[in-house]
């Protein structure tokens, strides 16, 4: 209700004119012809001022309110078009609960994600497979400038990035393990490494830390699984030659020895870097794998498209595309510390040139810790009761303000989170909802 204010009609001589504002700004000249009207006026003049002052009350709190009115049509616009009002990627609310996106919010979203807006392809429809839309990352910076694209929801949790290492970072790499580089070998059951007809390639280990360029990597693979620095095991660096692979496989330990705790338990992830192009063959598959929707459209930028001939160790389960800088990171156990069977994978024989991949795996805990208890799963996520709706990922912020929500939704607002639950930046996307 909008207040009003009892006053005396003024006299006929100071009939309604300028409202207050202009009044005042006319230096008194209204009315003020003569120093004789001045005098004539005097008796009248608190009144006029007087009317004056009220009609500049009510000028004011018609425009507070119509302030008031437009700020609120605005906030109700901002919560139809998807959530809390946010600043700097933030939410303006203060304890958040996920909000229930159903079918029609993951159809706009999806829509809306047909569009791009990067370097080379602004305006653009987005390809309909998972390699066409990784062809869009090209030309970008790597992680963590840029998210990671989900191969695999579940069984196995699976994500693929781009250009993760340069190309200097590559030629690093392959120029430490060729001074080393002896056959590979495999765990056998008492734990010691033992040559097999399953893995024909030659290999060796990098030491932890070995030099700047090797711990820079290691940081990064750090933080883009989110298991410390200090589980990981040295890093491995592997060379295929024409017709050698490596038949499918589990990271995770079936033996005793090897997961114990004072090795630092079981392996709960695995980081694979590829570090050339490899002209033909020496895909990774994962044979137990649901490939993804779309994954063989023919599109002129995917490796896998139909009408492409592939063999028959590339056709089984999801094939990952040598391709020097890109990595794949993938879990082999869940978020309950079960082994995740989904995990399974191998390397196709290479058919021409080389394959060149750099490896790490993962522990529960601290590699060669010297634990003697058993050890709990490491957590994958980062939700609690008390905050369920959170950003699973340290860079989210800086993904939602350079659009990455829109760019890359299957990763940033519907599968991206490590555990397979939720997504990877529901806070910084605006999924969240003030209880």
């Amino acid at each position: 209700m909008i207040p009003t204010v009892t006053h005396t009609t003024p006299s006929k001589s100071s009939r309604r004119g300028p409202s207050f504002w202009s009044a005042l700004t006319a230096d008194g000249r209204a009315g003020a012809n003569s120093r004789s009207d001045e005098y004539e006026n005097a008796k009248t003049r608190p009144r006029r001022y007087g009317a004056l002052a009220a009609r500049g009350r009510t000028d004011y709190t018609i425009a507070t309110l119509l302030m008031l009115v437009l700020y609120l049509t605005h906030a109700l616009l901002a919560r139809e078009r998807g959530g809390d009002s946010y600043q700097g990627g933030r939410p303006t609310v203060g304890v958040t609960r996920a909000r229930r996106i159903g079918p029609t919010d993951r159809d706009e979203d999806m829509a809306l994600a047909r569009t791009v807006r990067s370097k080379n392809y602004s305006a653009t429809n987005v390809p309909k497979s998972f390699y066409g839309r990784a062809a869009l990352l090209k030309d970008e910076a790597g992680f963590p400038s840029t998210p990671p694209l989900v191969l695999s929801s579940k069984k196995p949790k699976a994500y693929l990035m781009r250009n993760f290492l340069s190309p200097q970072e590559c030629d690093h790499l392959m120029m430490l393990a060729k001074r080393e580089l002896a056959p590979s070998t495999v765990v056998g059951d008492g734990g010691s490494s033992v040559a097999s007809e399953i893995r024909t390639s030659a290999g060796m280990f990098l030491r932890k830390s070995q030099d700047d360029t090797v711990r820079e990597i290691e940081e990064r693979i750090a933080r883009l699984s989110g298991v410390p620095v200090d589980n990981g095991e040295g890093m491995q660096i592997l060379r295929y030659d024409k017709g050698q692979k490596y038949d499918p496989h589990f990271d995770y330990f079936h033996d005793k020895v090897n997961p114990a705790p004072k090795r630092g338990g079981q392996r709960v992830a695995t980081v694979l870097i590829y570090l050339v192009d490899t002209e033909e063959g020496g895909e990774t598959t994962f044979p137990n794998g649901r490939l993804p929707e779309n994954f063989e459209e023919d599109e002129p930028d995917n490796p896998f498209a139909a009408h492409i001939k592939h063999t028959d160790c590339a056709k089984n389960g999801i094939p990952v595309k040598s391709v020097r800088g890109d990595a794949i990171l993938f879990f082999s156990m869940t978020k309950d510390g079960e082994l995740d069977h989904g995990s399974l994978h191998g390397a196709c024989p290479v058919i021409a040139g080389q394959k060149w991949t750099a490896v790490k795996w993962l522990r529960v805990a601290k590699f060669d810790g010297g634990f003697k208890d058993e050890l709990p799963m490491i957590p994958l996520t980062r939700r609690t009761e008390r905050e369920p709706c959170v950003d699973e990922w340290d860079d989210c912020a800086s993904w939602a303000r350079d659009g990455w929500c829109e760019r890359n939704p299957e990763f940033m607002k519907f599968a991206g989170a490590r555990d397979s639950h939720t997504p990877a930046c529901p806070k910084s996307c605006g999924l969240c909802t003030s209880t």
